[in-house]
């Protein structure tokens, strides 16, 4: 393995990699609008990338096929619609942390959160945070994070917009974001249904996907108000609902129902006072479910989990150039379920965050430190820096050590939890360059990671699965990017293509992990001419093996999707919009026996008013 750190090494020593760094300063306005303000704030040194509404309206509203297409995370589903998992830079779901306006809401239960489950409809943005960040974001943070952002604006602003979609397998998507602004107050509300039989045809076989039927309504709201020109109130709320199938294999029929209730609620109060900015927040999520081996009975198992949040962040700048952030966190976490019994957990963390811009050259550190009756947290850290050559090339290094605590399952599921398991601990390197000319941006980053403590299930002598600290793994890979934009008379291009190479070792083996493509590529080519958009979009997953001895290996695939818009001059609030999914209806599967849908197609009328 020493060639692996040789190689690293030259890549340091000759400035072969490059990234997008976050370059801009955040504003008072950004700190105004934004709840998670130190996603770029304090991520200079790391690739962030954003896809903004636009892109959202685009794509299927379910996340996994929005960042499927657009980001270096690969999913593993059981189906379309079904349970979906992600690997970023071949890490597991429960290294991937997902949160919402700044806060952590991967489940107590599985300590990862199903993108299926979360329809993007209602969210300004959605942000892809490649690399380590459990200091800024807690337990999870390993392979990377994925931010859902909601803003407010107060630009004396009235809007409202519609859409009803209807595709192939009866398909029905109905959506609403309204939005009401003044110079002091700001309201959006945001609703969308989705329900579909999801009977695809399985190719070959000639049978159909039974008992894939979905259902699911999520409504989100928040409201903004300026106390004074120093302070402003700002609170968010977000429910799901869902209702599902969980379709069988093409060996084992499903006959089994999955129900989930989540609730979300945050409150912060954001003050400005000279070289201090003070933020409190208070936040309530809850979630809910209900398993049914058999749908048509009324026997289930169930899982319920509340937690109490409360998050002190004092900012002061020491002069224009240098920034230090106090935080303190707190987290009480009551879970109950018919497998996990009834237990709380209360975590208190404490981090300081120090940034200094010297204009061409910045640096930025941070530490973390846990504190819990469950177990002994590490001190974590991250430290970065980014130099900037000239007005088009810059260099960035970050180094980072992170950590994945232990879920509610891991320690108490019967039988087989584990009460004595130790955090997974992280150490990660990634550098970066990034080249810019005009509207077009090259980047490339490398980066390795190690992984102890890795938690794996397991039989023990008795036959019983049960969770353990075995695992050792090293994950290294390179990323990337390009963008370029260009206009021609009335002729609009947007172009956009990611590479990822991964490579992933189990220490103790001496194999690849399963379920980790070493390659993935994606495209997307956009244009525009008067009334009418037109869109296409490439996906390319590698093979991957499916066995710890890497003897069975599922084939890779390769995917297209493309769509035309229309939006009439004299009737500018209508768009009128068809998409064809698996344009070339390729058969494909990303996990073994589950197909996937061949040639499907969507329709979609749009009315912003």
């Amino acid at each position: 393995m020493k060639n692996i750190y040789s190689f690293f090494l030259f890549t340091i020593l000759f400035n072969v990699f490059g990234t997008f760094a976050q370059q801009a300063p955040v504003t008072r306005l950004d700190e105004v609008r934004l709840s998670d303000s130190r996603l770029y704030k304090n991520s200079r040194s790391q690739v962030v990338t954003v896809l903004k509404d636009s892109v959202l309206r685009e794509n299927d509203p379910l996340l996994t096929n929005v960042l499927k297409f657009n980001s270096l995370i690969f999913f593993r589903e059981n189906g379309y619609g079904m349970v979906s998992s992600a690997s970023f830079r071949g890490t597991t779901a429960s290294q991937t942390a997902v949160v919402w306006n700044g806060i952590n809401i991967n489940s107590q239960f599985t300590g990862q959160t199903d993108f299926n489950t979360i329809n993007t409809t209602g969210y300004e943005d959605v942000a892809v945070r490649a690399g380590g960040g459990s200091v800024l974001y807690g337990s999870g943070a390993i392979g990377g994070s994925v931010h859902l952002n909601n803003k407010f604006r107060f630009s004396k602003n009235f809007s409202n917009t519609f859409r009803l979609d209807y595709g192939s397998f009866n398909t029905r998507l109905i959506r609403y974001s309204g939005e009401a602004s003044s110079e002091k107050t700001s309201v959006y509300i945001n609703a969308a249904g989705t329900a579909s039989n999801n009977d695809f045809p399985y190719p070959v076989t000639g049978s159909f996907n039974e008992n894939g039927d979905f259902q699911n309504m999520n409504v989100s709201a928040g409201i903004a108000h300026w106390l004074d020109e120093n302070n402003i109130l700002k609170f968010y709320s977000e429910s799901y609902t869902g209702e599902r199938g969980f379709s069988g294999t093409l060996t084992a029929p499903s006959r089994s129902k999955f129900e989930d209730v989540n609730h979300k609620n945050l409150l912060e109060w954001k003050g400005f006072y000279g070289d201090y900015t003070s933020s409190l927040k208070v936040a309530y999520l809850e979630e809910n479910y209900k398993y049914f081996e058999n749908r048509s009975r009324e026997d289930h198992s169930f899982g319920n989990a509340k937690n109490y949040i409360a998050n002190y962040d004092l900012s002061y700048r020491i002069t224009e150039a240098i920034s230090l952030n106090g935080i303190v966190d707190h987290r009480h976490t009551k879970g109950r379920g018919s497998s996990v019994g009834e237990n709380t957990r209360n975590i208190t963390a404490f981090a300081f965050l120090f940034n200094h811009d010297l204009g061409r050259f910045f640096y930025e550190l941070s530490t973390r430190k846990e504190i819990t009756n469950n177990y002994e947290s590490p001190i974590l850290y991250s430290l970065g820096a980014g130099y900037a050559v000239t007005s088009y090339y810059g260099i960035n290094l970050n180094l980072s050590r992170n950590f994945r605590i232990p879920t509610y399952n891991d320690l108490y599921w019967s039988p087989g939890g584990n009460i004595d398991l130790d955090p997974e601990s992280s150490y990660q390197a990634e550098l970066g360059h990034t080249l810019k000319f005009g509207t077009f941006e090259f980047g490339l980053v490398g980066y390795i990671m190690e992984i102890t403590n890795l938690l794996r299930w397991i039989p023990n002598r008795s036959g019983l699965w049960q969770p353990v600290n075995t695992g050792e793994v090293r994950n290294y890979g390179l990323e990337a990017r390009s963008a370029y934009q260009t206009t021609i008379g009335n002729h609009q291009f947007s172009l956009n293509a990611i590479y990822a190479y991964t490579k992933t070792e189990d220490k103790a083996l001496g194999r690849e992990l399963i379920y980790v493509p070493n390659h993935k590529v994606t495209g997307s080519l956009a244009y525009t001419f008067k009334d009418f958009s037109f869109s296409y979009q490439f996906l390319h997953n590698g093979s991957i093996y499916t066995s710890s001895d890497n003897v069975y290996e599922l084939k890779g695939y390769s995917l297209s999707n493309a769509g035309i818009a229309y939006s009439p001059s004299r009737l500018d609030f209508i768009t009128f919009g068809l998409e064809v999914r698996n344009l070339f209806d390729k058969e494909y599967q990303s996990l073994p026996s589950r197909p996937m849908p061949g040639r499907s197609f969507n329709s979609s009328l749009t009315l912003n008013l």
